[in-house]
């Protein structure tokens, strides 16, 4: 399962069975978990400059402390495939091609063209 597909499941989870939560902190769990899925807080994603620390920060400001701290301790970062997709993507590839030859290979990362 990819992580923006577990991190959504997660939300949601938390969002549908704490007893005693209210409307308002049941609608938060499911925008966060709306945007999830869409990839925005993947940590390979080019929406924010670290998107996985920006779903932390608006996790914290929206009161969502428990889940922030599961966030800060690394229970959603990317995989080892997803970080092979992002190092295949456009995206991927335009970053190795900063790096000098040493470091891309200290990295693992190849240029596919």
């Amino acid at each position: 399962m990819r992580t923006r597909d577990r991190l959504a499941a997660e939300l949601r989870k938390i969002g549908d069975s704490i007893k005693g939560l209210t409307p308002a902190k049941a609608a938060k769990y499911e925008a966060f978990a709306k945007r999830a899925e869409t990839g925005e807080f993947d940590d390979y994603a080019d929406t924010y400059v670290c998107p996985i620390t920006q779903l932390w920060t608006e996790l914290k400001a929206a009161g969502l402390d428990k889940f922030a701290s599961r966030v800060a301790n690394g229970e959603f970062d990317a995989t080892k495939e997803e970080s092979d997709e992002w190092a295949r993507s456009a995206s991927g590839q335009e970053a190795a091609k900063q790096l000098s030859p040493e470091m891309r290979k200290v990295l693992g990362l190849d240029l596919l063209n």
